[in-house]
């Protein structure tokens, strides 16, 4: 078996998460996205959305190489938009990655999208298909419950951890405008 499957079909279970959150709750991705002067940013999400889960669909089933290195520069691009979101004088509450308003841009997505770029680019020179896998059922099941585990903790990581940070460094979601974080305690 392929050292990759698992990290691969992690970040690519993450990024097929992703893009059904965009599908289904949009409203994030699209104020990220209207920040950075996106026309129609509720439609441009909803087919990022779509384009996410397609892309990660193709790759994991044919494990087209071509298929893969979209999944990393997509990857990519997300890592660009992180950093350029922590540099930038735009008021960003959420990176809109996972369809939630209080999911603030953080170093560590930056590094988690740059190590999963980093992951699919290794995936070109090594395609994986899921028609690849073989072995005992016992193996196959050991490594889909490592993937959804890893796919849990990354997301957890992604969103859950940085709203708790946020809580404890004392900022907060603004709920006049909820896609600005102010600070102040936490009431």
């Amino acid at each position: 078996m392929n050292v990759l499957i698992a990290p691969l079909y992690v970040v690519t279970g993450v990024l097929f998460l992703a893009g059904m959150a965009k599908l289904f709750t949009p409203y994030a991705t699209a104020t990220a996205l209207r920040t950075i002067g996106i026309p129609k940013p509720l439609l441009a999400a909803r087919t990022l959305g779509l384009s996410e889960v397609v892309l990660c669909a193709i790759a994991v089933i044919s494990g087209n190489a071509v298929a893969w290195l979209i999944v990393a520069a997509t990857y990519a691009a997300f890592t660009v938009f992180v950093l350029w979101a922590l540099q930038s004088d735009a008021a960003i509450g959420s990176c809109g990655c996972f369809g939630q308003e209080d999911t603030p841009p953080t170093p560590g997505h930056a590094a988690f999208n740059a190590a999963a770029a980093a992951i699919a680019a290794l995936a070109v020179f090594d395609p994986v298909a899921l028609s690849s896998l073989d072995g005992p059922v016992i193996e196959l099941l050991m490594l889909a419950i490592l993937v959804a585990t890893g796919v849990a903790l990354s997301v957890a990581a992604l969103t859950i951890l940085p709203r708790n940070a946020a809580i404890a460094a004392g900022t907060v979601v603004d709920q006049a405008q909820p896609f600005r974080m102010k600070s102040g305690p936490v009431t």
